[in-house]
């Protein structure tokens, strides 16, 4: 970066004055703006070349797939495995907490093929009308079901972690700071092309709305997190049994 400002600096100092005869004012601007259009080019380049702080890189032995409206994280050959229906909303801050402190459990009981997890996702938390929930929840799900799709189960495992850990700033993110941190994850190149240049949210929206439709049959109302086993809640009794971050040892039990 000295080096681009130096160069900068002795252009501009080679500059004559305008009221010389000549047309050595007019070529050294031009010089001085394209150097300044490199140093900008190159700031750019290096900033986005930086490993970004905060994007998780955890390994995985296990599968994701797209199925509807289900994103199926577990082993393909799991027997006997305990199958848990989470229903989750990327705005949720219990959602978050579940997910944080169940972290180490859930990895664990995919990986060692005891658990399959099927979550359900919800975005209720974008607004109350349906028609209108184009916000963090249903892009953050859009993106989601794009990566579970692809079948990159690590890339997927750690841009839900992430996305539930930065909750409270990956709200604020805009297309290019998701497609940063998708790059990083090792996500598809086409997938980081679709997201810097706009997602489309209308699959999401009519999944997280068929998911939502799923929940109030069973619950008669919608809210979240809720972990089903069984055709049960096991969150109904959690708070006797640790808090949110018990969920898996509920599940397993």
């Amino acid at each position: 970066m000295k080096v681009f400002l130096t160069i900068v600096i002795r252009v501009s100092q080679k500059i004559q004055n305008p009221n010389q005869k000549g047309n050595g004012f007019i070529i050294g601007l031009v010089a001085l703006v394209a150097v300044v259009v490199v140093v900008i080019g190159a700031v750019v380049f290096i900033g986005r070349s930086q490993p970004i702080k905060g994007v998780p890189d955890e390994d995985v032995n296990f599968s994701v797939a797209l199925d509807g409206d289900v994103i199926r994280l577990g082993q393909l050959d799991a027997k006997d495995a305990k199958t848990a229906t989470v229903f989750e909303d990327f705005s949720c801050h219990y959602c978050a907490d579940m997910s944080g402190g169940g972290h180490a459990d859930e990895l664990k009981a995919l990986s060692d093929g005891k658990m399959i997890v099927e979550q359900r996702t919800l975005n209720f938390l974008d607004g109350q009308r349906v028609e209108d929930r184009d916000g963090h929840s249903t892009r953050t799900y859009a993106i989601a079901r794009m990566i579970a799709e692809s079948g990159n189960a690590k890339a997927y495992w750690n841009f839900h972690n992430m996305m539930m850990e930065q909750q409270q700033t990956a709200i604020n993110w805009d297309n290019n700071d998701f497609a940063d941190r998708l790059d990083q994850l090792g996500v598809d190149g086409d997938i980081v092309k679709k997201v810097r240049a706009g997602v489309d949210l209308a699959e999401a929206q009519a999944s997280a709305t068929k998911n939502a439709n799923d929940l109030e049959k069973r619950l008669g109302s919608v809210s979240s997190p809720h972990v089903f086993v069984d055709g049960k809640d096991v969150l109904d009794n959690i708070a006797a049994n640790g808090g949110l971050g018990e969920w898996v040892k509920q599940v397993l039990a």
